[in-house]
């Protein structure tokens, strides 16, 4: 049993996964960039949190900073970093190409991914293509027929690129079901490599609100809820469970159980075995807390938030490092956890111990 086996475990490390960069060597430094909230969709469960049609744009001057700082901090700890970037859309940037460019040239990177909605001139992807390793499309069905078929050309036109990892995130909107199994095959005709995503509905009544139209309504809900879930105040595995049954129908839910995902990114350890396993899994049975463990994010991890402030990780324990366009404050050593339980699969996979003589598990 896998309840059974979390209670005895002493030490977390992860794997590497064919998603995108987000693999676990203590030896490379896994950077998650969220790089501007700005963003060409206002999808009705997207937060406000994450996405707006306003905030400003990173600079390529800081980010050049940014980059220049965490490759010389790579290269004193001799190690490696790999750069994970997301939004709200990173390629409404005008500056993002050239940061890309800019990233690739550093020696110390290792790879270099970005999470885009796929909307995007066909053109400026293959630019990108050039300097990126891994790129993962959020395919979105709020968007008119038209915007969709766009996308999904521009999804197979990717996945062709042989020095290009591609993948997909095919985000399941309640009614959409017959849509998503007409993608689904075009994607399996095509060998592309996907995941059906659940979306989680951010409040109780929101399939009533999405129903009404009030896409606001839920966007201020979300900002507080997302808040709470990344730094694991809400994690309440019944309550999520009874919204997924109100949002979503029973066929869409069943359809759901038959595209888990189907890969293993985070090892358990115990003193004489391991286990292997996919995060989404540890949450949704509850399993995703190591409150008063020894976390190694800031050492295995970054995270930049969408205003430029550098933190060890998504929960931003240990507080701001600094921020991107001044300098950081490298950390020197792991923390101890004190959250009630880690709502990021970033800052799940890295290292934790239950205590530091089971460090030689995981190095």
């Amino acid at each position: 049993m896998i309840e059974d086996f979390v209670k005895k475990h002493v030490a977390v490390s992860s794997l590497e996964s064919p998603e995108h960069a987000k693999g676990g060597d203590p030896r490379v430094i896994t950077c998650t960039w969220f790089i501007g909230k700005r963003c060409n969709y206002d999808c009705s469960y997207c937060a406000s949190f994450y996405h707006d049609n306003y905030s400003p744009h990173v600079t390529k001057e800081s980010a050049y900073n940014f980059i220049d700082q965490l490759d010389i901090y790579a290269q004193s700890q001799k190690k490696k970093f790999k750069m994970n970037i997301t939004g709200g859309e990173p390629f409404v940037n005008p500056d993002f190409l050239n940061i890309l460019a800019y990233a690739k040239q550093k020696p110390s990177l290792t790879q270099l991914a970005v999470v885009s909605n796929g909307s995007i001139p066909l053109q400026i992807y293959l630019k990108a293509t050039k300097y990126l390793t891994n790129i993962t499309i959020s395919l979105h069905l709020e968007q008119s027929q038209q915007v969709t078929e766009r996308t999904i050309d521009n999804i197979l036109k990717l996945n062709q690129i042989k020095t290009l990892f591609c993948n997909v995130n095919l985000m399941l909107l309640p009614g959409k079901l017959n849509q998503v199994k007409d993608i689904i095959t075009i994607f399996e005709k095509n060998n592309v490599k996907y995941i059906t995503r659940k979306i989680e509905p951010p409040f109780e009544d929101t399939t009533q609100v999405i129903k009404k139209g009030d896409t606001q309504a839920i966007k201020r809900e979300q900002e507080t809820f997302v808040y709470d879930k990344i730094h694991g105040k809400n994690q309440n595995k019944q309550d999520l469970e009874t919204r997924l049954q109100e949002y979503y129908s029973q066929e869409e839910l069943e359809f759901l159980s038959t595209k888990e995902v189907n890969w293993n990114n985070i090892r358990l350890h115990r003193e004489t075995d391991m286990l292997e396993l996919n995060t989404d899994e540890l949450k949704a049975r509850g399993l995703n807390t190591w409150l008063g463990w020894q976390c190694f994010i800031g050492i295995d991890s970054l995270y930049i938030q969408h205003n430029g402030e550098v933190y060890r990780g998504n929960c931003l324990l240990g507080g701001k490092l600094g921020d991107i366009g001044g300098e950081i404050n490298w950390p020197s050593q792991p923390l101890v956890c004190t959250a009630t339980s880690c709502g990021c699969n970033a800052d799940m996979m890295v290292r934790k111990t239950k205590d530091p003589k089971y460090k030689l598990l995981i190095d």
